[in-house]
């Protein structure tokens, strides 16, 4: 949950100016798409992603066993910056939108993730701007970690320095230590679980997005900076830059094969059946689902009302 908690702040910055280095790709998986693997079936999957929505405070739009559709909130400022982007002063507030495509991959589920903010100028129609920034894409891939999801094989790591640690808030100064991974440059280099980190290559340590900003840093030389508090005493080591190894392909042989959903599994949502009928005929008008996924949910919904 603390993860959770912590991507939820990142994902309220999406749409305000991100540091130019934390806004690089951190995984780069080989289709160079934002997706990840969750090694359970397609309802399993589905299920967790929708709760992951749910545990970050988002809006359940739709939800079937392979499409999970969230609205994920925005700031008074965030709504104001899309609106300059994608509409005027007569369009509706911007909201934005993160929606999860689930397949069966084997033993395992593959889970592709599209963004996007809309907003319904004054004759109705809908302007959309995609997400497709790193800043987006790394908050995404973060999410799917923290949800049991991990990285697609091959997926690589060539703008930032491997650190080997995991990081909570403190509410001020610094990111404190929670797990060191053994053999990691931060073990090597003496780290311990409760260091509080408050600068790392010479940037000054408050977000994850300053992390990441160190970690890019921290690939320019052989060695970079650390500096933490221990007990209350300020130290600093040096810790030596190295890459994240390439992600490999886990055994899964005791595993048992996916087997892709017959039909889709509506979530049960606290709306009527016609409030329900117009949202989704609303994402078919859009574009957002198919007229094919929309005649299935109409079906599934008309029959069991």
């Amino acid at each position: 949950m603390k993860k959770l908690i912590a991507l939820a702040a990142a994902f309220a910055a999406l749409f305000t100016a991100s540091p130019a280095l934390a806004d690089q790709p951190y995984a780069v998986p080989p289709s160079g798409l934002t997706e990840a693997y969750f090694d359970m079936g397609v309802t399993e999957a589905s299920d967790k992603v929708a709760n992951g929505c749910f545990n970050m405070g988002w809006t359940m739009v739709s939800s079937t066993s392979t499409t999970v559709i969230c609205e994920a909130k925005m700031n008074t400022m965030q709504s104001a910056l899309s609106q300059l982007l994608i509409g005027n002063s007569y369009s509706t507030p911007p909201k934005q939108y993160i929606r999860f495509n689930l397949a069966g991959a084997g033993r395992s589920t593959r889970v592709q993730a599209t963004g996007w903010v809309e907003t319904q100028m004054a004759f109705g129609q809908v302007r959309k701007q995609e997400m497709s920034s790193s800043h987006y894409h790394n908050n995404v891939m973060a999410l799917f970690t923290a949800i049991g999801g991990r990285f697609p094989p091959g997926t690589r790591f060539p703008n930032h320095t491997f650190f080997g640690a995991g990081f909570e808030e403190t509410g001020g100064k610094g990111l404190r230590i929670t797990e060191i991974t053994p053999g990691s440059p931060a073990h090597e280099a003496g780290l311990k679980e409760g260091d509080v980190v408050t600068r790392l290559a010479r940037e000054r340590i408050k977000t994850g997005d300053d992390l990441l900003d160190g970690l890019r840093k921290g690939v320019k030389k052989a060695t970079y900076d650390v500096e933490f508090y221990r007990s209350g005493s300020e130290m600093e080591v040096e810790v030596e830059r190295r890459y994240r190894p390439v992600v490999e392909a886990p055994d899964l042989s005791d595993l048992p094969e996916v087997n892709e959903p017959t039909e889709p599994v509506i979530a049960q949502m606290p709306l009527s059946a016609a409030d329900e009928l117009a949202k989704f005929a609303k994402l078919r008008d859009d574009g957002v689902i198919s007229e094919e996924e929309f005649e299935a949910m109409k079906a599934k919904l008309l029959s069991s009302n």
